[in-house]
This record gives structure tokens, C-alpha cells and sequence, in this order.
């Protein structure tokens, strides 16, 4: 019987996936043809979008309509306690960023609806982060202090997703990383509910990259990254719930709240950094602006395909690592430290790294990169400048700047 049923539930997987995967698979030609029809397009404006052609930007309908059809319909929708409260949920995002991709929406009322979206899954389904499970000596804590704390955590995730939804590929494939990581622990510990709630999005996100990633002939748009963001946080709070099961305790005792942070670390620190640099300049951290990682990695010289499988690679490191080392039942807050130095030795930090050499041991990677490859940025593009003799006329240039303008131009790069 326990053989039937684990085949059974092998089989019931593996069709929610590969139903995910196909509808959004097939659904991407027909919006494409749909938004080409009725000139629903993202134009480029040779600033800050990075894109030389107009390319549609309705994906995030067929990521919704692929997990939510697939979800729906599988044996296990019903066990996740509020489920129609996240459907409900869902629809709110969906509509206001699809309304947010044909004619833009101001970000109060973008905020507004997902503050909405949270306030639904957290009173109608009782997804809270209740427990701290030791993360700065806290364990479990008030509901009211645990409502905020989810409010913050969503709100959070689905931001940061939609930031660094910038170039080719890269929120849909962290996105599917990120889910098959929760996936996996899902299922290891039997809750094949959430198990197959992010199969779903793995798949419907697999459908999509298809077209997404480089070069791109759609983008997801905020319908998409909205979606995202939201279903990733869901995951990630029932995650940190992972740390009450036996089997996810022996292995790695109680680092879940760790595991979960590192897993979407690329989008969370991403967003902390550009707070950070904005902050420290004084400008608004809510207007777009190219100083997110990935425009740092253009600026190095990287495609958009090389750049978001370099991201991919340092994502997976920094799981791989924190996971590791929790199999050594290291403290939790001795793992965050570990979690927060390595992001900043793994990811960009703005030159922050650079600034530490070159302060340590007088070390000049701008001097070196010019003698090495004959490299100079231009600061206000996305690609480096090759050519030798375009570099010498580059670097006299920059040398006449004055002393403000090259530390403002230092500053933008990795």
C-alpha cells in the first residue's frame, strides 16, 4: 500500500509540473501575438531599461494562470489551510499589476494592493512567521509582533523580486532555484501540499524562461514579479515553519530562518544595497535607477546571459554553503554572520570590496584593469568601451574629471 501511494504521489508531481511547465509553455506565443496585435509593449528609453526593442510585457499572465490551473487541480490544494484566501490574494496582485503594465499605476496603490494581498494571507490562511527559532536570541514571539513581522516579510520578498526583475532571465530563474530549493525540503519532510505548490511555480516559471531568457521576446512585468515575489514569501514563511519537523531537525537543527534568508538572498540583499547607496546620496530609494547588481555586472562588461548565470551560480553557492554548514549545528546567529560576510564577499557591494583592498594594501583594480584589458567604463552605459584607443582618450577623461566626479563615477562600479 505504502508503495502504491508513494508512486501515487510521485506521479500526481510530476503531472502538476509538467502541467505547470506545458500551459505556461504554450500560452507565451499566444500573448505575444496578442500584445503585438494590440501594441502592448515595454519601449525602450535608452536610460535605464536596457532592451533596444519593444518586447511585450505580459508573461506574468501566463505564470498565473499556469500555477494557479495546476495547483488547483491537484490532491493536495485543499490541505493548505486558506487556500482560497491566497487565491484571493492573487487575483488582487494580478489585476493591479496587469493594470500596472498596460497604463502604470503610482507605487502607493501598487503598495496598497499588496499590502492587501498580506493582510488576506496572514488573517485568512494564519501564515505567520510566530517563531524565531533562536535568530537573535528570540524563539516565540507575540502574535502581534509575528503579524508584523510577516507583513514586512511578504511586502518585502515581493519588492524585492521586482527589483531585480532588470535584465534577461534572471527574477524568472532565481525564482525557479528558489523554488525547487523549498521544494525539496518540502518534500523530504512529507508536505507534499507545499511540495507541489512550488513544483507548480518552478514549472510555470521553466515555461517562461523559454522566451525569457537571453534574448528575450517577453518580459514578465510587474503582473509577473508581483506573482512571484508573493508566492516565493509563502514558501519561505512555511519554510521557517520547516524547523518543528523531526526529520528537517536532525539534519539541520534550528537554522530554517538561516536557510530560508539565504535561499532569496540575492533579491533581499540586492534591495538592502540599493537602500543603502540611495540612502547614503540622499535620493529616493522608491524611484528606478540603474545601481542594482545586475546593472553593476553590464557595466563590468558581462551579457545578459552571462550575468544571470553568474547570479544563478552565486546563489546556489551561498545555499550550498549556509546549508553545509548548518549540518555542523553552528549557532544560528553564527550562521547569519556567516550569511551576511558572504554575501558581501560573493556578491557586488558597490566597490566596497575594492575600497578595503585598495585601503589594506594599497591595491588599484582600476589601474590594473586598464593595463591588463585595456578596459574603461563609460559610467552612464551599460557596456564597457574595448576599443584601445577609444580606453586611452576614456582614461584622459577621467583624469581631467575633478576629484568629486571620479569618486561619484567610482562609486557605480563593482
Amino acid at each position: 500500500m505504502e508503495n502504491t501511494l508513494l508512486l501515487y504521489d510521485w506521479m500526481a508531481l510530476g503531472v502538476a509540473f509538467l502541467l505547470s511547465c506545458l500551459t505556461s509553455y504554450y500560452a507565451i506565443p499566444i500573448i505575444i501575438r496578442a500584445a503585438k496585435k494590440n501594441h502592448f509593449f515595454d519601449q525602450p528609453d535608452h536610460n535605464r531599461k536596457l532592451h533596444i526593442e519593444a518586447i511585450p510585457t505580459l508573461g506574468g499572465v501566463a505564470i498565473f494562470f499556469a500555477f494557479l490551473l495546476s495547483f488547483a487541480i491537484n490532491p493536495w490544494a485543499n490541505i493548505i489551510e486558506g487556500f482560497p484566501y491566497i487565491v484571493a490574494a492573487l487575483l488582487i496582485l494580478f489585476f493591479i499589476g496587469l493594470k500596472d503594465d498596460l497604463v502604470v499605476l503610482s507605487a502607493k496603490k501598487k503598495l496598497i494592493a499588496q499590502i492587501s494581498a498580506a493582510a488576506l494571507v496572514i488573517f485568512g490562511s494564519d501564515i505567520l512567521i510566530s517563531d524565531f527559532q533562536g535568530v537573535l536570541g528570540l524563539a516565540d514571539i507575540p502574535h502581534w509582533a509575528a503579524v508584523i513581522v510577516t507583513f514586512v516579510t511578504i511586502i518585502g520578498v515581493i519588492n524585492a523580486v521586482n527589483l531585480i526583475d532588470g535584465i534577461d532571465g534572471l527574477a524568472g530563474g532565481v525564482g525557479v532555484i528558489s523554488s525547487f530549493l523549498f521544494g525539496g525540503a518540502f518534500f523530504y519532510t512529507g508536505q507534499l501540499s507545499m511540495a507541489v505548490f512550488s513544483l507548480c511555480l518552478a514549472g510555470a516559471l521553466l515555461g517562461f524562461l523559454y522566451y525569457n531568457f537571453s534574448p528575450a521576446s517577453i518580459f514578465m512585468g510587474d503582473t509577473g514579479s508581483m506573482i512571484l515575489g508573493f508566492l516565493l514569501s509563502i514558501q519561505a514563511i512555511q519554510f521557517i515553519g520547516l524547523g518543528s519537523y523531526p526529520e528537517f531537525y536532525s539534519l539541520f537543527g534550528n537554522a530554517a530562518p538561516i536557510l530560508a534568508v539565504s535561499i532569496l538572498a540575492l533579491p533581499l540583499f540586492d534591495t538592502l544595497r540599493v537602500v543603502f547607496k540611495r540612502l547614503r546620496r540622499k535620493s529616493s530609494i522608491f524611484e528606478p535607477g540603474k545601481d542594482h547588481i545586475h546593472h553593476e555586472l553590464l557595466r563590468m562588461g558581462l551579457s545578459h546571459k552571462n550575468a544571470s548565470l553568474l547570479l544563478y551560480a552565486e546563489s546556489i553557492a551561498l545555499v550550498s554553503l549556509m546549508a553545509t554548514l548548518s549540518l555542523f549545528n553552528i549557532g544560528v546567529n553564527l550562521l547569519l554572520g556567516i550569511l551576511l560576510f558572504s554575501s558581501i564577499v560573493i556578491l557586488p557591494t558597490n566597490g566596497f570590496k575594492r575600497r578595503v583592498l585598495a585601503s589594506l594594501f594599497g591595491y588599484n583594480w582600476q589601474a590594473y584593469r586598464r593595463q591588463k584589458w585595456g578596459i574603461e567604463f563609460n559610467h552612464n552605459e551599460t557596456t564597457p568601451i574595448n576599443n584601445t584607443a577609444t580606453s586611452e582618450v576614456a582614461s584622459q577623461n577621467a583624469f581631467s574629471d575633478t576629484k568629486e566626479q571620479r569618486e561619484e563615477a567610482d562609486s557605480m562600479v563593482v
